[in-house]
């Protein structure tokens, strides 16, 4: 988060959602993804990446695999001594990607579920509930007579039966 920041700066710069976008670049040694710049300059995203393609633009900005890097080396050390951000390197650099925190939380998740329906069966519908008559009348339409399904078992078509649906 940005800590302070000099007011003739801004005014350089042209912008305090700029100042602190290139700031935050200047500040990591690694390239950013333009959300963690909006989170470490506490700024919000739709802004971040408009700075970040106006600084693509104008070359002071260039995009790797990784994220984004600042170019100049001389603009990086001036915001790197007149602007001071602060965050927390080790969660950042320690932090999971969000496909493997994602992937870890639902397969929590799950298991939790899972869990939960085998020592209730129920768990997914509240005490006492029931179809409501319209489901209940759907179904019965669906539901098919066992001499229909022979009929269709015998002409090779499929029947009401899960078992008889692989094709």
């Amino acid at each position: 988060m940005a800590d302070s920041w000099d007011p003739v700066l801004e005014a350089a710069f042209g912008s305090r959602a700029r100042l602190l976008t290139l700031a935050a670049l200047a500040n990591s040694d690694e390239p950013l993804t333009g959300y963690r710049v909006a989170v470490v300059a506490n700024l919000p995203r739709p802004k971040v990446y408009a700075e970040l393609r106006k600084g693509i633009r104008s070359g002071l900005v260039e995009r790797l695999p990784g994220g984004f890097r600042l170019t100049d080396p001389d603009i990086r050390t001036l915001l790197r001594k007149r602007v001071r951000i602060r965050w927390y390197a080790e969660w950042d650099r320690s932090r999971k990607s969000w496909s493997e925190e994602t992937a870890e939380l639902l397969r929590e998740g799950l298991v939790e579920v899972r869990a939960r329906i085998q020592q209730n069966p129920g768990y997914l519908r509240p005490p006492g509930w029931k179809p409501p008559p319209e489901a209940r009348r759907w179904q019965e339409e669906l539901d098919r007579s066992p001499q229909k399904d022979r009929i269709l078992r015998r002409i090779g078509r499929r029947t009401s039966k899960r078992e008889d649906w692989v094709r």
